[in-house]
């Protein structure tokens, strides 16, 4: 290796011990912000050297840990199209000299870790040395704070599979002490915390033996948990114990645990009942399927058979109440928990947590043409409906909009269309929502974690956030994915209107008017929607979508409603909520743009 090309071992060790100590204890503990901050300052720096090398460090933190894979544990952060960014085997031998040179020099753990394992993985012949400096500097990194921190869990299960890999039983047993004192006392309240640390007990099997007592602690951390509102939560952790019970050989209190998640299921359907007769007929159906995986041997016990004729009574009942919603959806015969089906199977099974939501993001959509010639055929079919215009009133009993009559010379006839689209934008969205958002959102959840870090480096790669939002953004969508939509809204409305001024003004259009006075002031979302030239920026579908969900009096106009403080406990968490989550989450992902 030509040495000049890099910085020296001693000069790199400076130049990142200097970095890091300018970096908080969030990003000095995520790979991904410290693989952001490092190219920003390489892409700054005049100095060839030490350009370079930061460069190349900041490629190797990029690539995520693929724990499933036994042959190459590194996958691409983001893949688009025929690109994907930054991987390991694009490394040149020179690369992997210099990052030889460096390993044992005193670096901070997590990116001594992260070289080490690179060398481990790639090079020939392997350097059991290698495998051992990861290790070791993985479970150094006992930032097991007050905050999440999603790489951390990760390191502690590349660690063990390591030390497994080469059996390596000093530092699997150094592991497993570390990992029970976290479990034995916790030392953050993170409500998946638990969760998590078992899980890479039951991943690896580090410690079979120990199934039964880590099942016991599952069980014993659920009963901490609302069983309607942390559902969610709750339904990971029986899953997990019935898992490790039967794992463990126990095979009755493996369907004891069956039982109570099934229990739990049914109570979230009578939760979720008065918000929708076709959601609690969901969780109903679904458990109905999970008594039934109990044996008949075990039924009597568990007095599983009341059970089942219980939930099946709700099942029928609620399938009475889907008949009004339907009404509302559309006039077809549909089966609504096939779509919800579909929508599951569409988003299960993705590699990386960016790929399921790339497919989440698909789950529906909203076609403004296809709205407004069902919108105009029902005009046509049913004109005299149209002849006497509708009033839109809001909770408390005021006017709040209203849609003129049709004009007998159809001069106003486009207005009209308009206007009675919007107002029915809701049969659309309460589809959308109970039919593909939940069930998907439901499936994904499964699979993957979606942390706060994660969300903002997503929202530092979309086109759409601008700078110095991200961080806003990511927090209002980690709300939706803790299933908190009445926080997400308020956080997610005037960041909408944020966006969507930023970009009609990078499209030269004056997004401010000045009052008599000569004040200069910001247009509000109505108006920015109405400015000629906006439609075209922002396409048809979503210029209707943002009138439909944000702006319009006729709909939920949750921008105004939210400005005004008008959302109460039970408005805040609508439907209207969840789908405005998913849309914006859906503009996020689709204006992310791979790094070169």
């Amino acid at each position: 290796m030509d040495e000049s090309n890099f910085l020296s071992k001693e000069e790199t060790s400076i130049k990142i011990d200097e970095i890091f100590s300018k970096l908080s204890d969030e990003e000095k503990n995520s790979l991904f912000r410290i693989h952001s901050i490092l190219k920003n300052i390489a892409t700054n720096e005049t100095n060839t050297k030490l350009r370079k090398s930061l460069f190349l460090l900041s490629n190797i933190c990029s690539p995520m840990i693929d724990l499933e894979s036994r042959n190459d544990p590194f996958q691409p952060f983001m893949t688009w199209g025929n690109k994907r960014s930054f991987l390991p085997i694009d490394l040149i031998n020179e690369e992997i000299l210099y990052l030889s040179s460096i390993v044992d020099e005193d670096l901070p753990p997590i990116l001594k870790a992260r070289i080490a394992d690179i060398l481990w993985t790639y090079s020939k012949p392997k350097n059991k040395k290698h495998s051992e400096i990861a290790i070791e500097n993985y479970i150094s990194m006992d930032v097991f704070d007050d905050f999440f921190e999603p790489d951390v869990h990760v390191f502690w299960e590349r660690a063990v599979m390591l030390a497994k890999q080469t059996k390596n039983s000093s530092l699997i047993e150094k592991i497993k002490s570390k990992l029970l004192e976290e479990i034995e006392n916790p030392s953050t309240n993170w409500d998946f915390y638990l969760l998590t640390i078992i899980e890479i007990f039951d991943n690896t099997d580090l410690d079979e033996e120990r199934n039964y007592k880590l099942a016991e602690k599952l069980l014993e951390k659920q009963k901490e948990f609302n069983h309607k509102q942390q559902f969610h939560i709750v339904e990971k952790y029986l899953e997990l114990a019935a898992k490790l019970f039967k794992k463990s050989g126990n095979a009755e209190d493996s369907y004891k645990s069956l039982a109570l998640l099934s229990q739990a299921i049914e109570n979230h359907g009578d939760y979720r009942k008065n918000e929708s007769a076709m959601v609690a007929n969901s969780f109903y159906k679904l458990a109905f399927q999970r008594y039934r995986e109990i044996p008949k041997s075990y039924r009597s016990i568990l007095q599983i058979d009341q059970k089942l004729d219980t939930v099946q009574e709700k099942i029928t009942q609620s399938g009475l109440l889907i008949t009004d919603e339907l009404k509302l959806i559309s006039t077809k015969e549909m089966d609504i928990s096939d779509l919800q089906e579909h929508c599951a199977n569409h988003v299960k099974g993705k590699q990386t947590a960016f790929e399921s939501l790339l497919y989440f993001s698909g789950v529906s959509s909203c076609n403004f043409e296809s709205i407004w010639k069902s919108t105009e055929n029902n005009i046509n079919n049913f004109p005299t409906s149209s002849l006497f215009g509708a009033t839109s009133v809001s909770p408390d009993g005021r006017k709040i909009s209203s849609i003129p009559p049709l004009a007998l010379d159809g001069s106003n006839r486009d207005e009209v269309i308009l206007k009675k689209a919007i107002k029915n934008f809701g049969i659309h969205m309460h589809l959308a929502v109970e039919g593909c958002i939940l069930p998907a959102l439901n499936q994904i959840q499964k699979e993957h974690l979606f942390p706060k870090e994660f969300l903002i480096q997503l929202c530092k790669l979309s086109a759409i956030v601008p700078e110095k939002r991200e961080i806003l953004v990511a927090n209002a969508l980690y709300q939706g994915f803790e299933w908190d939509f009445r926080s997400a809204i308020h956080l997610l409305a005037p960041q909408v209107e944020n966006m969507v001024r930023q970009l009609l003004k990078r499209n030269g259009l004056v997004t401010t008017h000045t009052d008599p006075n000569g004040i200069e002031n910001e247009m509000g979302l109505s108006s920015l929607v109405s400015i000629v030239g906006a439609r075209e920026i922002l396409g048809d579908d979503l210029w209707f979508e943002l009138q439909a969900v944000f702006t319009d009096s006729l709909s939920a106009n949750l921008r105004n409603e939210v400005g005004h403080g008008l959302l109460d406990d039970e408005t805040s968490n609508s439907l209207y909520s969840v789908y405005a989550w998913w849309m914006v989450l859906r503009l996020v992902i689709h204006n992310v743009m791979p790094e070169n």
